[in-house]
């Protein structure tokens, strides 16, 4: 991911790895972005789910190059909240 100008193409990453994207905010900046995503879990989340869900996000950081920093998971309403930044 070399900008976060065309959020189609977030949505696409996100998605590709399991994190259907259910808002984008931020995008606008170019290098930054404010992401919401839907988890497909139950109300818990195991460690060894977490840990999955750990690789998944270290998967794209890697290969679009870009860092992600966890915000907020919310097990509530099964959604997760991450910044990404494109790195330069």
């Amino acid at each position: 991911m070399k900008t976060t100008f065309d959020p189609q193409i977030i949505y696409e990453v996100f998605d590709k790895y399991g994190f259907p994207v259910l808002r984008i905010d931020n995008f606008d900046k170019g290098t930054f972005a404010k992401i919401r995503t839907e988890l497909k879990r139950s109300e818990y989340m195991s460690v060894e789910e977490l840990q999955d869900l750990v690789v998944k996000l270290g998967l794209i950081e890697k290969n679009e190059n870009i860092e992600i920093k966890i915000v907020n998971i919310d097990m509530i309403h099964k959604t997760m909240r991450v910044d990404i930044f494109i790195k330069t």
